[in-house]
């Protein structure tokens, strides 16, 4: 069996180029860490470790949530305030070398998109199921997601119709799933370090599909390319880089 943790970068909402400031994010990405049953002891050690060596630096108490959003952007949250800038990326980078794992990755870009908004979650999600479950399929063996707990209800509703799980039996419209099992299972981002891994995931990637000037500096655009690319599935519905693109 797999297990996949996802999270994501951006938002679900509308965005409006003309008020940058006043609506959502331009994009809406998601990452996925999956992982094998036999190796799950393993690599949460190796996480662990890698926690607990900048714990010891005098980085990062080991109890404390390691996103990267509010490391970046520390008037979010304070508690991030006394690593120095360079450092909180050498962090970012030291995280998604540590990772090693199978990833993937869907971007859906809002300046792009023909989607309405009500959709964008729901589509990249779908997405992410029916590359999840190709990679299951190849393995012959079954799988679970585990998401953080942002969107849950609208998350749970779309995936029943997916796996045709619903009690309405509400169709998709797409290929029913085949080696999904149940309904996503919802995590605090805080609890679990394999949500924290996929958050890394999703925000190097933005950070290389959405570079900003003022972080090339810190070669913040280049992380994922350095550490996670290689590690991209290829599904029927990625680009040659393992990218689903929504």
């Amino acid at each position: 069996m797999y297990f996949c943790y996802a999270d994501e970068s951006g938002d679900g909402g509308l965005y409006d180029a003309k008020m940058p400031e006043k609506t959502g994010s331009p994009y809406l990405i998601y990452a996925a860490v999956i992982i094998r049953d036999i190796q799950w002891k393993q690599s949460l050690n190796i996480l662990k470790n890698f926690r607990k060596k900048i714990a010891r630096e005098g980085y990062l108490d080991y109890d404390k949530e390691f996103h990267c959003a509010e490391m970046i952007d520390v008037h979010k949250k304070m508690l991030y305030a006394s690593i120095s800038v360079p450092d909180r990326w050498k962090l970012i980078e030291g995280f998604g070398h540590t990772i090693g794992m199978q990833t993937d990755f869907k971007v859906l870009d809002k300046r792009k998109s023909k989607l309405e908004p009500v959709d964008y979650t729901t589509a990249i999600v779908t997405r992410l199921y029916q590359a999840y479950d190709h990679f299951l399929g190849a393995k012959k063996e079954h799988g679970i997601v585990f998401f953080d707990r942002a969107n849950e209800k609208k998350i749970s509703t779309h995936v029943r119709k997916l796996l045709g799980t619903g009690v309405s039996e509400q169709s998709s419209g797409v290929a029913p799933m085949t080696w999904i099992l149940e309904d996503p299972i919802y995590k605090v981002s805080a609890d679990s370090m394999f949500i924290q891994s996929a958050d890394v995931t999703a925000y190097t990637f933005k950070e290389q599909e959405f570079p900003q000037p003022s972080r090339k500096k810190y070669d913040a655009d280049l992380i994922f390319k350095r550490k996670l690319l290689k590690s991209c599935y290829h599904s029927p519905f990625s680009d040659d880089d393992g990218i689903i693109r929504v």
